[in-house]
């Protein structure tokens, strides 16, 4: 998820720059109000993004996701949003910097 101007958190997407360059957070539940967010930290993600043991995970361009692959299409933001450490289980620690792939 990133964080919207007015507070809320909406889905995140490496297809664009508005959702993909801010703040980021995973779900820590299926409520992000009641069941608040992971700013930083180990989380099970929705699905296994497939890299290998310590290995960078990025921001996904399927919505909501993150993939062991960088985005490559033009306009695809490529930001580093962890690590794996096992099956299902993904160090969160987005970077600050990122790329706009040309």
């Amino acid at each position: 998820y990133y964080l919207k101007p007015d507070g809320t958190w909406a889905y995140a997407d490496a297809d664009s720059t508005t959702t993909a360059t801010g703040s980021l957070a995973v779900a820590v539940g299926t409520n992000s109000t009641t069941d608040g967010m992971c700013i930083r930290g180990f989380v099970n993600p929705f699905t296994d993004p497939g890299a290998g043991i310590g290995s960078p995970v990025y921001l996904s361009t399927t919505v909501g996701r993150i993939q062991a692959a960088a985005p490559s299409g033009t306009g695809d933001v490529v930001r580093i949003v962890g690590y794996q450490y096992g099956t299902d289980l993904v160090y969160f620690n987005p970077s600050n910097d990122y790329i706009v792939h040309a």
